[in-house]
């Protein structure tokens, strides 16, 4: 092909038509803007940059997920815990702002995103979370924004964190923002960088060092290796370095670096004000083109050195002066082009003086010879396997790699050794090309090779380019082509590539599947299956008495006879002490004996270094059409749930209305939150009578909650909920602030009993509660009386004792409610400072016929008497119950006989007059 040209070259090309291609060349440089001439100008700004280093400001800090943070928490993705925990270590030595480079796009377990939900609120709003435009498909050209979940967002701010490459894939520019849910968002690197635009893009000034930028590992952050000083008032950045995670650009000057360090730069490029700038060079260069060719054509006598040095002379002062705007003022000048005149224009001398027409020939003829040369040594020498194939199929070079691995030599068959997926690629590009002859057409192709005594993985990639012949007829030349097959050994990277896949189905203690991958595999199941979830009872207290090394030795014991039992079945570990079988229900087993068969594993002790440890389990199990197939391991937790609730029983299968039972815990659970500030809970009071003469003496207040969607909800369902999320305490003190502000305005003789709940009492600070409560509302403390249960001081008992000690010394009266049906321990009723004792209504009510009831009701009122308290029956209903406790000497009564729980005016309105009782003795 080369000899072609030069003879094509020798019988066309005279020293005229020479002249004026190459002058036409120069004055169209300044407009074609090829590719070749915008990457060597990107090469000189790189130059430029790394001519002209320059530090970082230190404002912005790195911290990376490098292979030590990796290795120290061993799985990936991370649990979001770990964010939770890096932002409050971050928070805590005073960070500024905090942008997290990671993707929480999809949902992690609700634990671990409600622990990294709470983290951002205590951030105070001081971090930004990443969001970025993609296109929705590869053949499409709409975009969409993959964003946070919006969990995460209500307390952090979207900031864009695309990272932008040109053609040649290097990153270059970094944008400033973009729309988001139409609002203008700025990027990342706009948002650490301190500016207000939200449009554009602007150059990353390259001269700045990424080594001066403060660089931390996260494994150091979080063990607080890491001084304070370090991150205080300073901006954060916290990304993927490792290799492994694959977020690596391609960048001028250092190679590449992680894509958060690109941020960085770009951030820094902002806070020290390098707005690098272009502008259009097009008149400047056609008219040193026009002064290069008068200059040339005027210049005939002088001789080609001195040519060559004045022109050398003009590069070295234009490269000084484009480096010196560079790098003073941020001004990006291209000199590619200039530099291409300059050649050409030497050229033009040259054809001045020189047949250049002659020596083209000779150079095509040489450089013909050359390259069949360099492209033989070339394929001989690649370690990839190379093959050149033409357009019969037929091998023409092939590197000794190639050869082996095809089992096929020069001239013989491509199709004759090569595996069948590269043999389809080929005949498919081979059917494109003969579809659109005059086009490139490339395929890759990933195959395995298990001839040898170790499988190996080959990646194939496929080239098939046009090539133009002589022939006279426009068919056959469209029918040529030549082809290039490269054959790159993959093994090590497809191996890493399915450990990284092991390490993200798997748990990797047990080596069964994680919770995501069993219920990834239980929903594309399309079989009919059976899901147990076992629980190892007392699995936390094991660990805590025996030791972590021996509960994870533990835990891989319970593995084995699984396995031994189930080897052909999903089985997985979902989390602690939780296990998942999933098994064929094909053979419409009997429930009943899956179970026992389950229970029947661990009846044995497991021997754990030389002891035997008796174990105990628990199970919930779910059959197929009982809840989707993803859902079917919650059913089945939700069946464990309702057994570990039940004493005595082992195991328990799906009941649908407990699931709906425990989903309406869930939702309330959720409500809860908002209902204090909503104020949808309020308080109903039951009047309290002296029983001697019938007159109202207080109330108790009784908290209610009125729900926007299920409407009245009862106490004794919201309240277990409460105390199990610890929101009790927060709804405890509410009812105390209310019963008080409310009780102030009644009459001066009336009182107001608050229940306080035993988690309340043990977790907030009841007495500044009480002391603020009494003070904003200005009720006196003697007219607030504090009803607690026996479970408030049981636990702990002396320091509860001194904790009611020191809120009696307030002035407030102390009341132990529902005495007789707990503990009733002689020695704490002793020792506790009480003022009251609330007899249960279950004892009032059964009284009257029941001798022993009676007896035991006497003996409350003796007991409570000799210890000098006041007594209160709970739940009296008639005047037969009034009467018959006024006779024993209680004081108190409260129930429905006096009055049901109602709104205070109307309970004030009904005892405006003394009622006295019809029963009085």
């Amino acid at each position: 092909m080369a000899k072609a040209a030069g003879d094509y070259l020798s019988g066309g090309i005279s020293t005229i038509t020479v002249r004026i291609l190459l002058i036409a060349a120069m004055l169209a440089l300044p407009l074609a803007g090829t590719g070749f001439i915008q990457g060597l100008n990107n090469s000189l700004f790189a130059k430029r940059f790394e001519w002209a280093p320059r530090k970082a400001t230190g404002n912005i800090v790195f911290v990376a997920i490098d292979k030590r943070s990796l290795d120290s928490v061993g799985t990936w993705p991370w649990p979001r815990s770990i964010y939770a925990a890096l932002l409050d270590k971050l928070i805590a030595s005073g960070a500024r702002d905090i942008f997290l480079d990671v993707d929480f796009s999809a949902s992690s377990s609700k634990q671990e995103d409600d622990r990294l939900a709470a983290a951002l609120e205590r951030a105070g709003g001081g971090v930004l979370l990443p969001v970025f435009r993609q296109q929705q498909r590869a053949s499409s050209s709409e975009t969409a924004v993959t964003r946070p979940i919006p969990q995460f967002l209500q307390n952090a701010w979207p900031a864009f964190a695309n990272v932008a490459m040109d053609a040649d894939g290097i990153v270059r520019r970094f944008d400033l923002g973009n729309q988001f849910d139409e609002n203008p968002t700025q990027s990342a690197a706009a948002a650490l960088g301190r500016t207000g635009r939200t449009a554009g893009s602007l150059p990353v000034d390259y001269s700045i060092r990424p080594d001066s930028v403060p660089t931390f590992s996260l494994s150091d952050v979080l063990d607080g290796t890491v001084p304070a000083d370090a991150i205080r008032d300073r901006s954060v950045v916290v990304g993927a370095s490792a290799a492994e995670l694959k977020d690596i650009f391609a960048v001028p000057v250092y190679g590449a670096i992680a894509g958060p360090l690109i941020h960085v730069l770009a951030a820094e490029t902002l806070l020290q004000n390098r707005f690098l700038g272009t502008f259009d060079q097009a008149p400047l260069e056609l008219l040193f083109a026009v002064i290069l060719i008068i200059g040339v054509v005027r210049g005939r006598s002088a001789g080609l050195v001195t040519i060559l040095a004045i022109g050398l002379t003009i590069v070295l002062v234009g490269e000084i002066g484009a480096f010196l705007l560079q790098w003073q003022y941020g001004l990006l000048v291209g000199t590619a082009v200039p530099w291409s005149m300059l050649m050409l224009a030497w050229m033009l001398a040259l054809n001045e003086r020189i047949d250049l027409g002659r020596m083209l020939v000779a150079v095509a003829n040489t450089e013909a010879r050359n390259t069949r040369r360099l492209m033989r040594r070339i394929i001989a020498d690649s370690s990839d396997g190379v093959v050149a194939f033409d357009s019969d199929l037929k091998i023409v070079e092939a590197s000794e790699s190639a050869r082996s691995v095809l089992r096929a030599g020069i001239g013989a068959s491509l199709l004759g050794g090569a595996h069948t997926a590269v043999i389809d690629i080929v005949r498919r590009l081979v059917s494109e090309h003969d579809a659109e002859p005059g086009k490139i057409h490339t395929g890759l192709v990933d195959f395995p090779d298990n001839s040898g005594s170790q499988a190996a993985h080959y990646e194939a990639s496929v080239t098939i380019s046009p090539v133009e012949q002589t022939s006279a007829h426009p068919t056959a030349a469209r029918s040529r082509f030549a082809g290039c097959l490269i054959i790159r050994d993959v093994t090590a990277r497809h191996e890493y590539e399915e450990r990284l896949k092991r390490l993200s189905e798997l748990d990797e203690l047990t080596g069964l599947l994680n919770r995501r991958e069993f219920a990834s595999r239980l929903a594309a199941l399309h079989s009919d299956v059976l899901v147990c979830v076992l629980d190892v009872e007392r699995f936390s207290s094991l660990c805590a008495t025996l030791g972590r090394d021996v509960g994870d030795e533990l835990l891989k014991a319970v593995t084995a006879r699984l396995r031994n039992a189930f080897g052909g079945d999903l089985l997985a570990r979902l989390d602690g002490g939780h296990f998942g079988v999933a098994t064929s229900a094909i053979d419409e087993r009997p429930i009943e004996d899956i179970a026992d068969s389950l229970l029947g594993l661990f009846k044995e002790p497991v021997p754990i270094r030389g002891a035997a440890v008796p174990i105990s389990v628990r199970l919930g199990i779910a059959r197929s059409g009982e809840a989707d197939p993803g859902a079917l391991a919650n059913a089945a937790e939700s069946a464990l749930d309702a057994a570990r609730a039940t004493p005595g029983l082992r195991w328990s299968s799906f009941d649908p209305s407990t699931a709906v039972r425990q989903a309406r815990s869930r939702r309330l659970e959720q409500d809860m939150h908002d209902a204090l500030q909503n104020r949808q809970f309020f308080l109903l009071y039951q009047p309290q009578i002296e029983l001697a003469d019938g007159r109202l003496v207080g109330a108790e207040a009784l908290i209610r909650w009125n729900h926007p969607e299920f409407g009245l909800i009862s106490p004794a369902e919201f309240i277990p909920i409460a105390e199990s999320s610890g929101l009790i305490c927060d709804i405890g003190r509410w009812t105390l602030f209310e019963a008080c502000t409310e009780a102030a305005a009644w009459p001066a003789e009336l009182s107001v009993a608050v229940n306080v709940s035993a988690l309340q009492f043990e977790r907030s600070d009841i007495e500044a509660d009480v002391r603020e409560a009494l003070s904003s509302s200005g009720l006196p403390s003697s007219r607030l009386c504090l009803e607690l249960t026996e479970s408030t001081f049981l636990d702990q008992g002396g320091p509860s004792i001194a904790k009611i000690g020191a809120l009696r010394e307030t002035g407030v009266v102390i009341a132990l409610d529902d005495f007789g049906t707990g503990y009733s321990s002689m020695s704490y009723l002793a020792d506790l400072p009480l003022d009251k004792l609330k007899i249960d209504q279950s004892f009032v009510r059964r009284m009257n016929g029941n001798a022993n009831a009676f007896e035991i009701v006497r003996a409350i009122i003796s007991l409570a008497h000799g210890l000098n308290l006041q007594v209160v029956a709970e739940g009296i209903e008639n005047e037969p119950e009034a009467e018959a406790l006024h006779r024993l000497g209680c004081e108190m009564g409260q129930g429905y006989l006096f009055g049901r729980p109602d709104d205070p005016v109307r309970m004030l309105s009904k005892w405006s007059v003394q009622k006295p009782l019809s029963a009085e003795a």
